[in-house]
């Protein structure tokens, strides 16, 4: 059963840095794979080309934003030749030109030629008078050099913008001052207003940001429900509660309200290693994650399939699939009746790579020096992710499982005996990825943020340790991390069952020891952290750290003799020259506090980490 579904594409690369080597950065791929729209990220919105003539024009009496023959008019121009090709290309191909905005950014020339733009904290006031005329002309000339562009996802509350991001003429700040309430009123009546009904342009206006708006269906409709509805006007929203993590719930804000939504989800998660290992999220996504047996409420819907009208356990499912696909020597057929009826659900916006910070990088060449990273790799593990979701999203009378086994046969070109081997390290994958990272027990208080992108923040793995000892559940919280390497030992043997003529098979295989080593340099940092907090256990804290060591030894040399070996995570126990944020460190600073040890095997109190508790979207409280 078709669906009128539409799936956007946008590859989000790491601000500042050199932009990801991918297929998905090709028009004629998206639409081979029947994607709807091409979403340019931020660095390629067309606000960065735009000259301000008119605004220039309107005010005679002050200066001009981008003077003839200056630096700054001069890049303008190149970035606005630069995106026309793009813009056109995509166009050309029969896909939906889009691109994401941060908003609000302007020209800096424009801050000091109009300072009444300020509040009182010098921060761009929308609500001034004089900023409803400099928006007026934002947008005219968007739509007047840009035809082409269809729609803007907008993006509020994080701003990269300046030189350190490859924007050196511009500047600007979250425009949600004051009341967040009465501040996204504003914004959305102006952007319907000006967008929607006078350029006849669609806005997908994001809710994701630093408030209660991304993950709350309260605030959501409290805010969605003082404005009408209008067809060229969509609200976007992640499928988690908050960041993209396991143990988040499903967001509840999907599916409520009179708006058009269009589900916002991420291939290659940065705080799962970015498609450098197995991580299947296909069947969590579409039929729900096994952790929200305990983490929701029963009556919650906790999948896109549930929205849909499809509310079968997805355990049954699975169940169900298996059988028969024991019976009939193969793939499971499971295709049924999905229906669409009431959901507010219009389209599905994927990010096939990007989001986060640096690496690992599982291609291509480094985003902060440019020198070659990975001299083969591939893009797998985030390209099956993409597949299954933007397949079901066409089509969602058919299970992530038909879809995962016919990317096998069709993109992997696996037999059938390949292509179920191929499903189940997808699915243990899911397994091995929630208890290695998080937990899967109601007992345990987790906090997601101790790790991401390449490196760890050793102050939340011992907030998680201390939690459990409070609770008295330090047992389980190891028993957790060393299922999930048994788990990645079992994906290990099932990807050197792969058939030794698949093209594929190398790559596979050396993924999944990836990800064997990953998880097993986890499940060592925890136990032995564990055994120092408690005490008496000297000897074993001692062998623990050995083992760390051979651990990395045996990673480092995967990356050595593997060609297509993604990027390994930072080990230095040193702060990381990132440009987002600057407080999480490589593994060694959760080792290097234990490397001496009081008498009772104890960390000594001048190496012990702070903790802090975090909000839901990891910023620490207070």
């Amino acid at each position: 059963m078709k669906s009128k579904l539409f799936t956007h594409s946008m590859i989000h690369n790491n601000p500042g840095l050199a932009p990801y080597e991918s297929k998905y950065n090709d028009p004629h791929f998206l639409k081979k794979r029947n994607f709807d729209g091409k979403v340019f990220d931020l660095f390629d919105c067309a606000q960065f080309a735009l000259l301000w003539d008119g605004l220039d024009a309107a005010n005679p009496d002050r200066e001009k934003v981008f003077p003839a023959g200056s630096e700054e008019r001069l890049w303008v121009l190149e970035r606005k030749k630069d995106l026309k090709k793009k813009y056109r290309e995509a166009q050309q191909c029969g896909l939906d030109v889009l691109f994401m905005m941060d908003i609000i950014v302007l020209p800096k020339r424009i801050g000091s030629i109009y300072p009444e733009i300020f509040n009182e904290d010098h921060k761009i006031d929308i609500r001034k008078p004089k900023m409803k005329e400099i928006m007026d002309v934002l947008f005219d000339e968007i739509f007047s050099e840009f035809p082409e562009v269809s729609g803007i996802y907008i993006r509020f509350g994080e701003t990269y913008v300046g030189e350190a991001y490859g924007t050196p003429w511009h500047f600007g700040n979250n425009p949600i001052l004051g009341d967040e309430v009465e501040a996204h009123l504003f914004l959305i009546r102006y952007l319907m207003e000006k967008v929607c009904r006078q350029h006849n342009r669609k806005i997908y206006y994001r809710t994701w940001g630093f408030g209660a708006f991304q993950y709350d269906p309260e605030c959501y409709l409290q805010i969605s429900g003082q404005i009408e509805p209008h067809e060229k006007f969509f609200f976007c929203i992640k499928h988690t509660a908050g960041d993209f993590h396991r143990d988040f719930p499903f967001n509840q804000s999907l599916n409520k309200g009179k708006h058009r939504q269009v589900v916002e989800i991420q291939a290659a998660r940065e705080y799962e290693g970015k498609g450098a290992y197995p991580n299947y999220i296909g069947s969590g996504v579409i039929s729900g994650f096994e952790e929200f047996k305990w983490l929701m409420k029963e009556n919650e819907v906790q999948s896109l399939s549930e929205i849909f009208g499809d509310s079968r356990d997805s355990a049954d499912r699975h169940s169900a699939e298996s059988d028969y696909a024991d019976r009939n020597g193969g793939e499971a057929d499971s295709c049924s009746s999905v229906g669409e009826n009431n959901s507010r659900i219009a389209g599905v916006w994927i990010w096939p790579r990007g989001g986060g910070w640096d690496g690992p990088y599982i291609n291509g060449r480094n985003g902060k020096d440019g020198t070659v990273a990975v001299e083969h790799g591939e893009e797998l593990w985030a390209d099956v992710n993409t597949y299954v979701i933007s397949s079901w999203a066409k089509d969602p009378s058919c299970s992530d499982r038909y879809y995962a086994m016919k990317y096998a046969r069709e993109e992997l070109g696996m037999n059938e005996k390949d292509a179920v081997i191929f499903y189940e390290i997808l699915m243990q994958s899911e397994r091995a990825v929630l208890l290695g990272r998080g937990t899967n027990s109601e007992n345990l208080s987790w906090d997601v943020f101790w790790t991401r992108d390449q490196n760890i923040e050793y102050s939340r793995l011992m907030l998680n340790i201390r939690n459990a000892v409070g609770v008295g559940q330090t047992d389980l919280l190891l028993k957790e991390k060393r299922r999930s390497v048994e788990i990645w030992e079992d994906i290990c043997r099932l990807a050197q069952r792969l058939s030794d003529d698949l093209a594929i098979k190398r790559y596979i295989v050396t993924t999944c020891r990836y990800g064997f080593y990953l998880y097993s340099l986890y499940e060592v940092m925890y136990r032995a952290n564990v055994f120092a907090v408690l005490g008496g256990r000297k000897q074993e804290v001692e062998k623990a750290v050995d083992e760390y060591e051979k651990l990395w030894e045996e990673w480092e040399e995967l990356f050595r003799t593997e060609p297509g070996c993604p990027t390994l995570y930072e080990k230095k126990d040193e702060y990381l020259d990132l440009i987002g944020y600057d407080w999480n460190k490589g593994f060694d600073s959760a080792i290097n506090p234990l490397r001496m040890l009081d008498e009772d095997g104890r960390i000594l109190a001048g190496n012990m980490a702070e903790t802090e508790e975090c909000d839901a979207w990891g910023l620490k409280k207070g």
